[in-house]
């Protein structure tokens, strides 16, 4: 039996277009799903960000492509967060800890990327927007 035209051309989609494509429906489900809890419209929620109910519609319809910047203006307009990255607790606690001021003074030394090194994560914003010598 002869595989249909379409389940020859879905085969064909690469690993990487096939998971962008579950993240950008994860995304918007997950704004559909806070709009709906919240009762806000994509109108309110345009009016939050700044921006036109165009702009939003277009990127839960995933003709345009938000940044990390686009959405974490999404999460602070909402409330929540929509992207977790399942950082470790200790990675948390020193995230927390950088932007309440708490980290120690070695812990500064060393600059926040050492840090989280472990996670493979390296940020630390005060060097990233200049503020600081790295």
């Amino acid at each position: 039996m002869t595989k249909s035209l379409l389940k020859r051309t879905v085969e064909k989609i690469s690993p990487f277009t096939r998971q962008f494509i579950k993240k950008q429906g994860e995304f918007a489900a997950k704004i559909d799903e806070l709009l709906e809890s919240t009762g806000m419209t994509q109108r309110e929620l345009a009016e939050k960000l700044g921006k036109k109910e165009s702009y939003v519609s277009r990127i839960l319809a995933g003709w345009d492509n938000p940044t990390l910047k686009t959405i974490t203006a999404f999460e602070v307009a909402l409330g929540e967060d929509i992207i977790d990255f399942n950082l470790t607790s200790i990675i948390s606690q020193k995230v927390s800890a950088l932007f309440s001021g708490n980290l120690s003074e070695d812990s500064n030394r060393k600059g926040f990327s050492s840090i989280v090194a472990s996670g493979s994560v390296a940020l630390n914003p005060d060097v990233y927007y200049g503020n600081k010598a790295a």
